[in-house]
């Protein structure tokens, strides 16, 4: 019978590079290119595949949701004679599931966590001083953040986007207005429906003890924070402009190799390829606030239909 592996155990083989094949038991209009972290093998087109019965290697099964996921199993178990595996709540939960990990401390005492989706590489980050939160590019799924902070007895202080994010949906807004706090985003000449305070050099969000600096970089699209004099948050793109000037988080994981001993992204690479990332139009247009959409529609939105 098919055993069922939770969003964090299948984070943790993509992380430590175990081998497996992951069979995409998923709605057939989520695009097969956008299959981070792994390639994905569809049911229709490559159902006899040889990796599948390859026993050195795990058959994964990623199915839409809980249900379709275990009668998909089931059925693939009868008619391969394997024992297989499903991802527990499917698409649905893999796609929301988001890791914390503690990247490094500020010399005030405080915390710098990088928070890690897995399902898209989208990378967010918590900059902590005095129990005070400054959450930059937070995604679209609010609730890890909230349960962390509650966890840890800490305050939201400033939400804050880099930019008007055309790869994922932001939860910044939402996530503002759930704790009733001040949102950030770049001043720019879009027609953006919600209230923000306008990032500038001389008007940045401040958090706990304001011995720690902050400041910005500004390009034509991306703001880059630098905090404590080293810690540099910014874009894939912008990330060659800092070679070797302090430590380097970016936007995006855009190969599970990324990833050093401690578990988080320590740099990009900036010769991979990326082939799993969406760039949408309609994508920035809900992040402007300006349509709304269901939890099926981000799905799509994101992972490409």
């Amino acid at each position: 019978m098919a055993q069922s592996l939770s969003p964090r155990q299948l984070y943790k083989r993509c992380r430590e590079g175990q081998l497996f094949v992951l069979i995409d038991g998923r709605n057939k209009t989520y695009s097969k290119e956008l299959s981070f972290p792994v390639e994905m093998l569809r049911i229709e087109e490559d159902f006899n595949d040889k990796r599948i019965m390859n026993e050195e290697l795990e058959a994964i099964l990623l199915g839409e949701d809980e249900e379709s996921s275990l009668d998909q199993v089931t059925t693939l178990e009868q008619q391969l004679g394997i024992e297989m595996y499903y991802v527990k709540g499917g698409m649905k939960e893999w796609a929301m599931y988001i890791e914390s990990v503690q990247v490094g401390e500020l010399t005030d005492g405080g915390e710098v966590y990088q928070f890690i989706r897995p399902s898209t590489g989208h990378l967010s980050y918590m900059i902590i001083s005095e129990a005070e939160i400054l959450l930059l590019n937070p995604d679209v799924w609010i609730q890890p953040y909230l349960d962390f902070v509650e966890d840890k007895a800490f305050t939201f202080r400033h939400i804050v986007d880099t930019c008007l994010h055309d790869t994922h949906i932001s939860g910044g807004p939402t996530l503002a207005e759930e704790v009733e706090e001040t949102y950030w985003l770049p001043h720019t000449k879009e027609n953006i429906s919600f209230s923000y305070e306008p990032i500038s050099n001389s008007h940045v969000p401040e958090v706990g003890n304001t011995n720690i600096p902050i400041k910005i970089s500004q390009s034509d699209r991306f703001v880059t924070f630098i905090v404590d004099q080293h810690y540099i948050f910014t874009s894939n793109e912008e990330a060659t402009s800092y070679d070797g000037k302090g430590t380097i988080l970016s936007d995006r994981m855009l190969s599970y190799k990324q990833l050093n001993k401690k578990g988080w992204v320590s740099a990009p690479w900036q010769q991979t390829m990326v082939n799993h990332v969406v760039h949408s139009e309609k994508i920035q247009t809900v992040n402007k606030g300006q349509i709304k959409v269901t939890n099926e529609e981000i799905f799509m939105l994101e992972y490409g239909c």
